[in-house]
């Protein structure tokens, strides 16, 4: 096996395996040398010239870094005098209020402004050609930017008339391998223009023949800049001399982070062609503060590890079940993966880290009294309960729609076992993971199935002394006399959501604030500390949400766990530690270091709990667990008979790979794909088809067609609650609310139109998505309309088999299915 990427750090662990597979010694050969070194640079936006942070020996410029770090104070400064701008962050950096503009609504412009953005980019680029620094690549971590940065450029001119004539022959030959009513889509057209001017753009939402027609010209030196998203950065060759990052962080999924060092390596690595360059140059844009930390983890930190995602599906399990010993081959497969190779190996490291954990915690309690232990379990025991009470109190839909989540809420704020304490709540916004921005959200706005990990919560918290330096620890509180300690001071940070822990009646007005200026941020800090004083430096909670009146939380679980919690409550408010904390004098030092250890030995419960959890439960009894629930899952829906052998429903689901097995065989069993002709069909299993979200088709528009799958889409939802309450009733962890949800119609009336011949502009009009994400999309669901009929062939209802397959072919037209240029 040959591994060409530089960002695979357990290459020996790897080997290990496939030598415990196949008994025979693996040899691995393994280099990280870079034959042609790097230089670092950061370039501060609204600044002159790009500065050199890292050096081709990978030495951070100190001198270069302060410059850097002063450059951005002062852009923080004039973003504050311009009544804001800048990015929205998650976790994991302090900002000022005042990086909270690009909202709108009066607060004024920062240097996120469009025009302001356009003159970094062009003044950047402006640099770059007078260090001779092309070709270039910038990249971007959303989409949409891809598209209009090079509209910053417009007044640059990068190529000569024989390159533009070039450009125009090599384009024109391309198309020729498309139908002639193709050749004048706007999606194949709008990229001359652009390609002309020397500039190309890349990423997935574009037609694969745009992208291979850029990827050529690049390759062949004509374009002198692109504009791409990360994934250009995978497996192709597509060296330059300069690489640009428009940000240093990105959002993945969950919060926004700063780029990973395996993610930078492997982008970074375009920069600098073997042979050709004494080097290559790497250009960070950067818009707000950059700690060291960042730039040493980013650029000099080490990738992350290969790690397996493997994980039990139906179709697996239906397909080893066709065997004579189905179960004894799953476990067979669980024990040779790569995932139970990998946590085999780690169980000596966790029982190391456990011993020492355990020691720790020996060694506290043979310090404390007995009562400090009872304090400690009773902690734990009251984190476990809140966390699963959380569970359902942050489901967005429900903080929006009561209002819980506006301006002024003061709410406490949890990370893991770091308590932040009290926080007033500033604004809320959604992470659009499609582009990797970020939207504001009103109170009261709908969230649909968006789960908590999607929303960042602007809080001001009280901060350790030195935040203003990078240390991002929250403010401790004196035990006895409850004042914070010297030198804490209010900032604003943004939090995930799921970091909420208790949200209290307790509401600041905030209205009129301009808490731009220190001196209005440093007000509500001292209201904030006025009302801790008022309510827990008196031994009094302070008021909270009621999750089952203002909320409307009634579960028989929620309300369980809410009594269990009531109950722990109680006990601690009634334990000697707790009465002494409130009680004692500002000089009992004794009772001061009780309860640091209690809270010290609470946490380290916690640790050990994990750890004893994982050592445990080896990941073959855990998939040996998972696997008896899927089985009876499928015994359940009558895939299998008693003695988990596959009845007619499971020879079916063993060719749905694409889709949702179980569903798409209820739907199939229970008649409702016979009820359509193949065009409707193709519409409705678009539903099992996942794209990025669209806000233009949260609903059909065309009556006929609404009309024709209202129906179907119904027992479709139906269905998929029954299919989701079977598995939850086996032990399989699924929100079924979220389930059948994620069943959507975004795609049906695209499908429909393109499936009855339609024209791709056409088509296109009728949604948002992107013209790349409708092609692979479309491609996909031809697959799985295959493999519906290789399931209604297997099950002997040929006129269903046919029915599949001429929705197939009713959909092989046009460009979506053109042949690629690289055949």
């Amino acid at each position: 096996m040959v591994f060409l990427s530089a960002t695979l750090p357990n290459a020996f662990q790897f080997a290990q395996w496939i030598t415990s597979l196949h008994n025979h010694p693996t040899h691995v050969v393994y280099t990280d040398h870079r034959p042609t070194p790097l230089l670092h640079y950061a370039f501060p936006r609204g600044g002159k010239k790009p500065l050199l942070v890292v050096d081709a020996d990978r030495n951070i410029h100190e001198g270069n870094f302060a410059l850097l770090t002063r450059e951005l104070q002062k852009l923080e400064g004039d973003k504050a005098a311009g009544g804001g701008g800048g990015e929205r962050g998650g976790r994991g950096g302090v900002r000022d209020a005042g990086d909270r503009g690009g909202r709108g609504r009066g607060r004024g412009r920062g240097r996120d402004s469009a025009g302001e953005a356009g003159e970094d980019m062009l003044n950047l680029f402006k640099h770059v050609l007078s260090k001779k620094l092309l070709p270039a690549i910038v990249f971007s971590f959303s989409r949409r930017e891809c598209e209009e940065h090079p509209k910053c450029l417009s007044s640059l001119n990068l190529t000569t008339a024989e390159e533009k004539a070039s450009i125009k022959e090599v384009y024109t030959c391309a198309i020729q391998s498309l139908l002639p009513e193709d050749r004048e889509l706007a999606a194949v057209t709008k990229i001359l223009p652009v390609l002309e001017r020397g500039i190309g753009i890349h990423h997935s939402g574009l037609l694969p023949i745009v992208k291979e027609i850029v990827e050529i010209l690049f390759g062949e030196g004509l374009l002198k800049v692109l504009f791409a998203t990360e994934t250009f950065a995978m497996g192709l060759n597509m060296p330059a001399r300069c690489v640009v990052f428009t940000a240093f962080k990105k959002f993945d999924g969950v919060e926004e982070r700063v780029i990973a060092p395996g993610e930078y390596t492997q982008m970074s690595g375009r920069a600098g062609r073997r042979g050709k360059d004494p080097f290559g140059t790497c250009i960070m844009m950067v818009d707000q503060k950059m700690g060291r930390d960042d730039v040493e983890s980013m650029v000099l930190g080490a990738p992350q590890a290969l790690d397996s995602e493997f994980r039990l599906t139906y179709y697996q399990i239906l397909n080893l079940l066709k065997r004579a010993s189905g179960a004894m081959d799953t476990e067979y497969v669980i024990g040779k993966s790569f995932h139970h190779f990998q946590h085999t190996e780690s169980v000596p490291l966790w029982k190391e880290e456990l011993l020492k954990t355990q020691a720790a915690r020996k060694k506290l309690v043979e310090a404390t009294s007995g009562a400090e232990n009872d304090f400690a379990n009773l902690k734990t025991q009251r984190r476990e309960v809140e966390d699963s009470q959380l569970l359902e109190m942050l489901k967005p839909q429900r903080l929006f729609r009561t209002g819980i989540l506006k301006p002024g809420r003061v709410v406490k704020v949890r990370e893991g076992s770091t308590e932040w304490g009290y926080g007033v709540v500033l604004h809320v916004g959604r992470i659009d993971g499609a582009d990797g921005g970020k939207q504001s959200v009103e109170t009261g706005n709908e969230t649909r199935d968006d789960p908590p990990e999607a929303f960042v919560v602007d809080c001001i918290l009280f901060f350790a002394p030195g935040a203003e330096q990078g240390v991002v620890q929250p403010a401790s509180r004196d035990l006895t006399s409850g004042a914070l300690e010297t030198g804490a001071a209010v900032h604003v940070l943004p939090v995930n959501l799921k970091l909420l822990t208790q949200f209290t009646q307790c509401v600041l007005d905030l209205s009129g604030k301009n808490l731009t200026q220190r001196n209005e941020l440093d007000a509500i800090g001292k209201a904030m500390d006025e009302l801790w004083n008022q309510f827990d430096g008196q031994g009094v909670d302070m008021p909270l949400i009621d999750p089952v009146l203002d909320m409307g939380i009634a579960s028989a679980s929620f309300l369980a766990n809410r009594e269990r919690l009531t109950e722990i409550d109680a006990r601690i408010k009634a334990h000697p530690l707790f009465k002494h904390k409130k009680q004692s004098s500002k000089n009992d030092k004794a009772s001061d270091k009780a309860l640091r250890r209690a809270e010290k030995i609470a946490s380290l419960i916690d640790t050990e709990s994990s750890l004893t959890t994982k050592i445990n439960a080896t990941e073959l009894s855990k998939f040996r667990h998972e696997l008896t629930s899927r089985a009876e899952v499928l015994r359940k829906l009558d895939h299998v008979d008693d003695d988990f052998v596959l009845k007619s429903k499971g020879r079916a689901a063993c060719w749905i790979d694409t889709a949702d097995e179980l569903l798409v065989t209820e739907l199939m069993f229970n008649g409702v794909f016979r009820k359509l002709d193949h065009h409707q069909l193709c519409a409705l299993c678009s539903m099992f088809i996942p794209v990025e979200k669209s806000k233009e088709n949260e609903d059909i528009h065309e009556r006929a067609i609404r009309d024709a799958l209202a129906e179907p889409i119904a027992a479709l939802k139906q269905t998929a609650r029954a299919v989701g309450d079977a598995q939850l009733a086996c032990a399989i962890p699924i929100d079924v609310d979220d389930y059948e949800e994620s069943f959507k119609v975004t795609l049906c009336e695209v499908t429909y139109m393109w499936s009855k011949g339609g024209n791709f502009d056409d088509v296109h009009k009728k949604t948002d998505l992107f013209e790349g994400t409708i092609t692979r999309a479309l491609r996909r669901l031809d697959e799985l309309m295959m493999e519906l009929r290789g399931a209604a062939n297997a099950v002997g209802d040929a006129e269903l088999a046919g029915k599949f397959e001429r929705g197939a072919e009713s959909m092989r037209h046009g460009i979506v299915f053109a042949n690629s240029l690289y055949l």
